[in-house]
């Protein structure tokens, strides 16, 4: 049985999509269900080989379930709770975790966390012995593509 479609315009840019629809999984699939939801003026895609799906023995490692994980936004909340010292020495840490740019981005919000990156930010403050409530800016429900 094949659920219904996605919209076809939240999909990523170039997310490789799967034709194999006699696959068990195919009616969880966000590769499927992709492939089942593209639109007729879609002029190349990205798929996965047939020919490489057909040599896979036991779980397909393609698979992306259908269900939504719930992301978080953004951090400057929590930073702008701590006392200063204590951010400053926190700062370097999550730098290291992602990276100056990265770091930046996943801060302001502007490149979503997910559930482990949220809780590797959480054992960075444990680690270092920050005990507050990590609320995150705010958080939203997405596929993880």
């Amino acid at each position: 049985m094949i659920k219904e479609k996605i919209d076809f315009s939240i999909v990523p840019h170039q997310y490789s999509m799967c034709l194999n629809s006699k696959c068990p999984k195919a009616s969880t699939c966000l590769r499927q269900l992709a492939e089942q939801s593209a639109t007729e003026d879609l002029q190349y895609w990205s798929i996965i080989s047939p020919k490489h799906l057909a040599t896979l023995k036991g779980a397909c490692p393609y698979y992306r379930p259908d269900t939504k994980m719930r992301y978080a936004k953004g951090f400057v909340g929590i930073l702008e709770n701590l006392p200063h010292k204590q951010m400053q020495a926190i700062v370097p840490y999550l730098m290291g975790a992602f990276g100056r740019r990265t770091y930046y981005r996943v801060r302001k919000g502007e490149r979503l966390l997910s559930e482990s990156e949220q809780q590797m930010i959480r054992n960075i403050f444990k680690r270092h012995r920050i005990n507050v409530a990590l609320e995150f800016d705010a958080y939203i429900e997405d596929y993880d593509w």
